[in-house]
């Protein structure tokens, strides 16, 4: 099921820039079944024809439209409470840092997470070594990360967003094998790469989120390693 407020913004979208339910369909070649169950929440559009929808919409800034009512009356209350921590004193700001140590170590309990060392990959960095799984030439961080987390990665580009941003760090499942359309980490040619994996009839691609990025083709000729998924 996707996310209703995503559907219903896109429909709003949609409608503001005086465009019909035939007009978007039929631009971007699917049937009229599978547009309307995008715009009712019963499926949802994969990322790419997500991304050329916003553009056709005039949709410029992605994350600030989409987010819902409550996101940003969560972000007034954040500023608001950020705006009287300031303003207290030295006494009153370690009784707030207190209670928050305590609230944030017991979120962690709750989500299955702890704070342990992991090999860190840093994307489109050279890496010498032929197996993801011997990280002996990745530094490691101290880092708090879900339990089933096996280690990290940087994102360095924009090649994802707005999936992953730069400068985000994600956590990584070590894995031999990725479905089609999966996020993973991959070793090409000696160079890593964040990328989605798509499999176009017998071509293997790894392809951006930023349709800026061309999709990489994989060929018999490249030396192509699977290190992980990237945990979403």
């Amino acid at each position: 099921m996707a996310n209703k407020n995503i559907c219903q913004k896109l429909q709003q979208a949609r409608k503001a820039a005086g465009l019909s339910q035939r007009d978007v369909y039929g631009w971007l070649g699917v049937s009229q079944s599978t547009f309307s169950s995008w715009e009712t929440g019963k499926s949802e559009p994969s990322i790419d024809t997500f991304l050329r929808i916003c553009a056709k919409y005039g949709i410029d800034n992605i994350s600030e439209y989409f987010a819902s009512e409550s996101i940003n009356n969560r972000r007034v209350l954040d500023r608001c409470a950020i705006s009287k921590l300031i303003s207290l004193d030295d006494a009153g700001r370690a009784a707030v840092y207190n209670c928050l140590n305590y609230e944030y170590d017991a979120m962690r309990l709750r989500q299955g997470s702890s704070r342990r060392r992991l090999p860190i990959y840093t994307h489109l960095s050279p890496i010498a070594f032929d197996s993801p799984f011997l990280a002996s030439d990745c530094f490691e961080i101290e880092i708090d990360a879900p339990d089933n987390a096996d280690a990290a990665v940087c994102i360095t580009d924009t090649s994802m967003e707005p999936v992953l941003r730069k400068g985000e760090v994600k956590f990584i499942k070590y894995t031999p094998q990725l479905l089609g359309d999966e996020i993973g980490l991959f070793i090409l040619n000696g160079m890593i790469y964040c990328r989605r994996l798509d499999y176009r009839g017998t071509d293997i691609l790894l392809t951006a989120v930023n349709t800026d990025y061309s999709s990489l083709r994989i060929s018999f000729r490249d030396n192509l390693v699977i290190i992980g998924r990237v945990l979403l």
